[in-house]
């Protein structure tokens, strides 16, 4: 085989190496006449190091890298500490090697005297690219035509190969402009400024920071595109527009930018994810296929994976097998890439909030992440702790994509399969990019789409004690029947009373009264404890309703389930009688994620993963700590709580959250009702149209009337 890389970056390079690595003979044809030095720091974490392990090269790496012990997230204006992930040799520990910080220049200088001279063409720019059953070609500019096996476009986000697969397209502008310097270490003496990821975060700005070299710092500081008139690589700016977009900073950025006395701006582009960038014996590789911004710092690192992956099936599939390779890569990473392109757009929406009232929910996350991911796991495990040559040999269906499921992940009946599917794509990149807001959107338009309430069925608005609310007639209320008050589920950060309403009216029609469903307020903008609040004020206000609490029976889905179960807890201390029960099916009661099932189903469960899960919980209880049990219910004296109806899934995430409420629940006294279900998803009874939903919820509604006949024989008594 012979495979041709257009472009001599670090994904192209690496790329050859990989190949070469495989016996695989590689030519890369670079159009710029010389390997110049442009550009500045570059962070090659454990996914890339790895891979720069296997190929012999982490020793060169490491004599011109620096390893940085931590990441700090500081406020820009004050230098608060806001967060902190650990790295180093703890972070080695955790992912099998280091990150490095490295001058762009010197990880491309590496790269390429570890491959023969001959292997890199200077100075040869692409003017086509054809193919046929045979091989593939490239004419260069000169008119010189090479022929090969394959052709890789490595080229970059403007990659020429990109365009001659697929026609013109347009690159994506985050509004957003950065600077980029390097500064010598004798300028910054006296500055606290630790072998770090030293970085700042303020209103629609930041600063990130880092040591290439043991004497040359480097500087990246984002502002908005409003600020800055240029967006060059190769022009310098005005430094003074640079200093007027930090002024106000804390003394210690303020000093460190007054040290920059050239530096050259770029404009923050993107590509949106595709689902494909194979044709034949042509593809794509690094920011050609997957371009993203930079603010997770895993461009240069995808395409280190990318290199990895692409020799990989090249080598397995052999001389005669070149398409399939292809196809296979293609197969192998798009998933994933895709999922790390709209982490890091999510990294720069939060990194560059655009008001005062957003950076205050923006802190308080990252306050609430260092209660609960201390070691900053569930932030960066997906993207760092992502062992590639692992991952290579591995039946490809198991590569992890955007919902965090595994992608080859089947159901056992096609019912089943069709609600897995509908979960998988419940939320899309783009709704992932936009943060809390766009995953809001995107929930409401998953329930009421799906599942939206019937005409037929009796919704009208109420307000209970202040708080807004839906009365939803199922059909039929018997006089004896119980009414049910209902916690919506999505993490405290998405669902309405109006997107419940479908469920709400099976609710009703199960237990054969009204369902009260609950519009309590949302994270992060109303952090705990306003949901816990509101449902207090709710069932207050359903006992002044002149309903009596023997009739009442909470319900709730997940963290719907969990507000349940904490309102329960604490009716007791506020002197509120005890409703006749609690309904909860997959109750989030543990925002700790202590539970063994969220690390272990992590991965087949496509509504629920750790890492989402962790950014949701963190949204909630920010400031406040997660093991009050108002906030984690599994945390509380359960003694004297009423009968529950529990229901969960085997296999998905909040499995144990349920599993483990049980438990202490029955080891305190308490009435429970466990259901375990096989083969189904996280809230299973939002899906009508599974039998476990229909059957649970009548088996809901018989365990209702008993509880309420059993109050009646008392009253009588």
């Amino acid at each position: 085989m012979k495979i041709l890389i257009v472009g001599g970056g670090i994904g192209g390079l690496t790329t050859a190496l990989a190949l070469r690595h495989h016996g695989i003979d590689a030519i890369v044809l670079e159009r710029a006449a010389q390997m110049a030095e442009i550009g500045a720091g570059v962070q090659i974490a454990a996914n890339g190091t790895l891979v720069l392990r296997e190929l012999g090269l982490e020793p060169a790496l490491a004599q011109v890298a620096t390893v940085p012990e931590r990441y700090d997230y500081r406020d820009l204006q004050t230098g608060r500490l806001l967060y902190l992930a650990p790295l180093g040799a703890e972070a080695a520990q955790r992912y099998g090697a280091l990150m490095y910080n490295v001058h762009r220049a010197d990880l491309v200088a590496l790269l390429y005297n570890a491959l023969p001279r001959d292997t890199v063409r200077l100075g040869a720019e692409c003017a086509s690219i054809s193919q046929d059953a045979k091989g593939a070609r490239v004419v260069l500019k000169t008119g010189e035509v090479i022929e090969a096996d394959a052709v890789i476009g490595a080229d970059g986000i403007h990659s020429a190969v990109r365009t001659a697969l697929r026609g013109p397209e347009e690159k994506q502008f985050a509004n957003i402009l950065m600077w980029r310097a390097l500064i010598p270490a004798a300028r910054l003496e006296g500055l606290a400024l630790p072998v770090a990821g030293n970085n700042w975060f303020g209103l629609r700005r930041s600063v990130v920071s880092y040591w290439v070299r043991k004497d040359l710092y480097s500087i990246l500081a984002a502002v908005p595109a409003t600020e800055v008139r240029r967006e060059s690589w190769t022009e310098s700016g005005d430094i003074g527009e640079m200093l007027d977009s930090f002024r106000g900073s804390e003394p210690t950025v303020q000093h460190m930018l007054e040290q920059v006395d050239s530096s050259f701006i770029t404009g923050m582009y993107y590509r949106d994810p595709i689902e494909h960038w194979t044709t034949g014996r042509i593809t794509l590789l690094g920011d050609a296929a997957h371009a993203m911004v930079p603010y997770l710092a895993q461009g240069a690192c995808q395409s280190i994976e990318d290199a990895w992956v692409l020799a990989t099936c090249l080598h397995r599939h052999g001389a005669g097998g070149v398409e399939a390779a292809l196809l296979e890569y293609e197969r192998r990473r798009q998933p994933r890439t895709t999922r790390i392109q709209a982490g890091a757009r999510f990294a720069v929406k939060q990194s560059h909030e655009p008001d005062e009232e957003s950076v205050r929910h923006r802190n308080g996350r990252w306050r609430g992440l260092s209660r609960i991911d201390p070691l900053a796991e569930t932030s960066w495990a997906f993207a760092w702790g992502h062992n590639i040559l692992d991952a290579a040999q591995q039946p490809a269906g198991e590569v992890v994509g955007l919902s965090a499921a595994r992608e080859g992940k089947r159901m056992a009946r096609p019912e089943s399969q069709r609600a897995f599917d509908m979960w998988k794509s419940a939320i899309g990149s783009e709704d992932i990019a936009r943060g809390h807001r766009g995953q809001r959107e995107a929930y409401e338009r998953f329930l009421t789409t799906h599942f939206p309430a019937p005409a037929t069925l009796g919704v009208t608005p109420v307000e209970l004690n202040g708080v807004p609310a839906l009365r939803v007639d199922g059909g039929a209320p018997q006089p004896a029947g119980s009414v049910v008050l209902h916690f919506h589920g999505g993490a405290y950060v998405m669902g309405s009373a109006a997107s419940s309403a479908e469920y709400a009216g099976r609710l009703s029609a199960a237990l054969g009264g009204d369902c009260y469903t609950v519009d309590y307020r949302l994270a992060p903008e109303h952090p705990y404890p306003a949901a816990i609040d509101d449902a207090f004020q709710a069932y207050r206000g359903l006992l002044a309703r002149g309903v009596a609490a023997s009739r009442i029976v909470l319900s709730g889905e997940s963290s719907g389930g969990g507000l349940a179960l904490a309102l329960a807890l604490g009716l007791a201390r506020a002197g509120l009688p005890q409703p006749a029960g609690v309904i909860a099916v997959c109750p989030f009661t543990d925002l700790t994620l202590s539970g063994p099932t969220v690390r272990q189903n992590s991965g087949d469960d496509p509504a629920a993963h750790r890492d989402s899960l962790t950014q949701l919980a963190a949204s909630y209880f920010q400031g406040h700590e997660p093991t009050d049990p108002l906030v984690s219910p599994l945390f509380g004296d359960l003694r004297g709580l009423p009968p529950l109806f529990l229901s969960a899934v085997q296999g998905e995430v909040l499995e144990s959250d349920t599993t483990r409420f049980a438990e202490a629940a029955r080891a305190a006294g308490v009435d429970v009702r466990l259901d375990l279900v096989p083969d189904s998803v996280h809230v299973f009874t939002l899906f009508p149209f599974l039998p476990e939903a229909q059957r649970t919820l009548a088996e809901a509604g018989h365990w209702a009337r008993g509880l309420r006949a059993s109050s009646q024989q008392k009253e009588a008594a």
